[in-house]
């Protein structure tokens, strides 16, 4: 009789148990449903493209220091940059080898060789400035080819939302869009690939990116293809309220060059933004 009790009250607390159980699971799918249906994907690709059109036009008005990691056949090399805008376009100046601060001397001198660069840049004719600068613009629109076509190249679908690098994410799966004609050999990798993309919830701008090849991809014919594996990742920092700038890009690369295959990865890493002439009056400052 003990145990015939026992299990008569235990009976409904199962019940009770699974019921509730099941009105969770159903209400939970059911935000997962009414999330999906909120977001309007176009609207919302409208405004991270916007967002990351303001900040690449706005990049240039920042310097930098950016350091580049390169692994191949195992070994890996580093070398880091402070970046600066002098007259129009960049200018590198090397800082460490290696992670290894350069010694006393070389930094000297790097000084000087900057110094030099900006009475050299200040003292051209108007024809010849123009010119440098749009041969800066054009290499820059091909480095961020990429970034521009990829709401092109893609269809994207709701993929739910995350806590992405501690930015609120609207997170997007991102799939080749058939008929899509990339408009130089460069974008052609984006025919191959699939991502996707975290945008932030408030401001939409880019937090992370991210594309992998799935089959190989002609980029001169038949001499060169991109291959499977190629990845490519690209991680946002915002640097005012209206501001994002690249804070990391990894490209791996697996390429086949006729009968010869090379597999590279470089890590780009970006830092210490500050407003471009202030920079670069503090670092000639103390040269002298």
């Amino acid at each position: 009789m003990t145990v015939a009790h026992r299990n008569e009250t235990a009976w409904p607390a199962r019940a009770i148990w699974h019921i509730q159980r099941s009105i969770s699971l159903v209400v939970l799918f059911s935000i997962c449903l009414n999330a999906a249906d909120i977001v309007d994907v176009a609207d919302l690709v409208r405004r991270a493209n916007s967002a990351m059109q303001a900040d690449w036009a706005a990049a240039p008005d920042f310097a930098f220091i950016q350091r580049d990691a390169t692994t191949s056949k195992g070994v890996t090399t580093s070398k880091t940059h402070q970046v600066f805008m002098i007259s129009g376009s960049d200018y590198y100046m090397p800082v460490a080898i290696n992670d290894e601060p350069l010694p006393a001397d070389r930094q000297k001198l790097e000084l000087q060789r900057l110094d030099r660069e900006v009475d050299r840049r200040n003292r051209q004719t108007p024809q010849e400035a123009q010119q440098r600068s749009e041969q800066y613009r054009k290499m820059r629109d091909q480095n961020g080819i990429l970034l521009r076509e990829f709401t092109k190249a893609f269809d994207f679908t709701f993929a739910g939302e995350e806590l992405t690098n501690g930015h609120a994410t609207y997170v997007l799966q991102a799939r080749p869009r058939a008929g899509y004609q990339p408009p130089n050999r460069t974008a052609r990798v984006l025919t191959g690939m699939q991502g996707r993309l975290w945008i932030d919830k408030e401001s939409f701008h880019w937090v992370k990116a991210e594309a992998e090849v799935l089959k190989s991809v002609s980029i001169f014919g038949l001499f060169a293809r991109v291959l499977p594996g190629t990845k490519m990742e690209l991680e946002m920092t915002p640097l005012t309220v209206s501001v994002w700038l690249v804070s990391r890009f990894t490209v791996s690369t697996r390429l086949s060059i006729l009968w010869w295959k090379s597999t590279k990865a470089t890590v780009s890493s970006f830092s210490g933004y500050r407003p471009g002439p202030e920079a670069l009056a503090e670092v000639l400052a103390s040269e002298n």
